[in-house]
């Protein structure tokens, strides 16, 4: 089956104080060599020059919308906002400190030539603030790798589902690299804002799981900016907790679609627990670069204790950091890992 025509694509843009990043993140718009698109950036309030920057660009697929300062906890209307102006039939997800290769659009639409694929998606790089890629593949790009074709597929329809219930679950699918139908997005009351929760990406697209099946692409089509002051870095450990009960609830509603014996259920509320001692190492990271350094002991002295001998290791070296007053930034790209700094 092939394609009569180019659909239009719509990229909503959720922003806030990304004057170091968005300029970036709209030039790889502009450079598509898929020319069917348009972009809402929704800007929230920004304290910095991140509308004006956004309106430098004369582009009449560009718009730009400002709304008084929501937060992140308020993204799922956020999104909700700038999918009420879109007007294409697939919806694509660009955040404002993250950018594209210029191929994604081109190399994704394609997958929706199959009208059972209600998304579509593929791999995402780390990189650092200044748009530097991270040397090594990121945890999940490698568990990706070993994924087999039913849940990458979500064929049947319902095969990711139960893998996006686990911790590592939660990031099979990479918002920078998605692109969603919007008939289906619809169907399901527009992106899913779960309370407390500052992200939307993970709920609607487990929802997505249950109606129509996925399409992967193995190659890069987005770039994961991984900073200090991101929303995923600043608010990890309530983001896992959250997510975690999400995860839980998501099952009870979805009882009549999946079938989890007690003995399942007990192994996913244990999967998510065991996934703690990376997320306290994280969050004692986050926390070196604010200068809170006996906060940061304690995660890393939490972490310490894991079964992994790689974070233990890891954690020790942080512990040893918050008593010296430093970051661990230049640690981790000596490993080949994302500076987190923003100079």
């Amino acid at each position: 089956m092939t394609r009569t025509k180019d659909p239009l694509i719509s990229i909503i843009t959720p922003t806030y104080n990304h004057a170091q990043f968005v300029g970036q993140c709209i030039e790889s718009v502009l450079q598509q060599t898929y020319r069917g698109w348009e972009q809402i950036v929704v800007d929230d309030g920004s304290t910095d020059n991140t509308a004006d920057i956004v309106s430098t660009f004369r582009d009449p697929r560009i718009r730009l919308e400002r709304q008084i300062n929501q937060g992140p906890f308020q993204l799922g209307c956020t999104y909700n906002r700038a999918l009420s102006f879109a007007k294409g039939e697939l919806i694509a997800i660009l955040e404002g400190d993250d950018f594209w290769p210029r191929d994604k659009l081109a190399t994704i639409a394609d997958a929706f030539v199959d009208e059972d694929v209600v998304l579509a998606y593929g791999e995402a790089a780390d990189v650092d603030a200044k748009g530097q890629q991270q040397r090594t593949k990121s945890h999940t790009t490698r568990l990706r790798a070993r994924l087999p074709h039913f849940i990458l597929f979500n064929s049947p329809i319902g095969s990711a589902t139960r893998y996006m219930l686990l911790a590592e679950g939660r990031s099979l699918v990479s918002p920078s690299t998605v692109v969603i139908r919007r008939r289906v997005l619809e169907q399901i009351g527009g992106f899913q804002s779960v309370s407390d929760l500052p992200l939307t990406d993970y709920p609607t697209f487990i929802e997505l799981s249950l109606i129509g099946k996925f399409s992967y692409l193995p190659q890069t089509l987005g770039y994961r900016r991984r900073h200090q002051n991101s929303v995923t870095i600043r608010h990890a450990r309530r983001i896992h907790e959250k997510v975690s009960d999400f995860t839980i609830a998501f099952l009870d509603r979805h009882a009549d679609k999946i079938a989890l014996s007690l003995s399942e259920r007990s192994d996913v509320r244990q999967n998510w627990r065991r996934a703690e001692d990376k997320l306290h190492f994280s969050e004692g990271r986050s926390l070196l670069l604010r200068r809170c350094w006996s906060e940061a002991r304690d995660h890393f002295r939490v972490a310490s204790m894991s079964k992994s001998v790689t974070v233990r290791l890891a954690a020790s070296a942080g512990m040893l950091l918050s008593w010296l007053h430093m970051d661990m930034e230049p640690l981790m790209k000596l490993g080949g890992r994302a500076d987190l700094r923003v100079r």
